[in-house]
């Protein structure tokens, strides 16, 4: 079983998500279980950096002042 949990404030404990949904943009409202506290989270996307560095496929490269300048037709 794979229950997802996460700290509930009032109660100080940990708990399940019981259900969640979109209330503004990028901020989920979820309710916990069982004590049906609601807390608001971040909902934006957040994506994870490989750290192999043997990856060829992979550049990530510093954004300079320099750079930032590209021609475009």
């Amino acid at each position: 079983m794979n229950t997802k949990t996460t700290f509930c404030g009032r109660c100080r404990a940990l708990r399940w998500v019981e259900d969640w949904n979109e209330t503004r943009d990028e901020i989920l409202s979820i309710v916990l279980g069982p004590c049906g506290h609601v807390i608001e989270r971040a909902a934006r996307l957040e994506w994870s950096v490989p750290t192999q560095r043997d990856d060829s496929r992979i550049r990530l490269i510093r954004a300079t002042a320099e750079r930032e300048r590209v021609a475009t037709s």
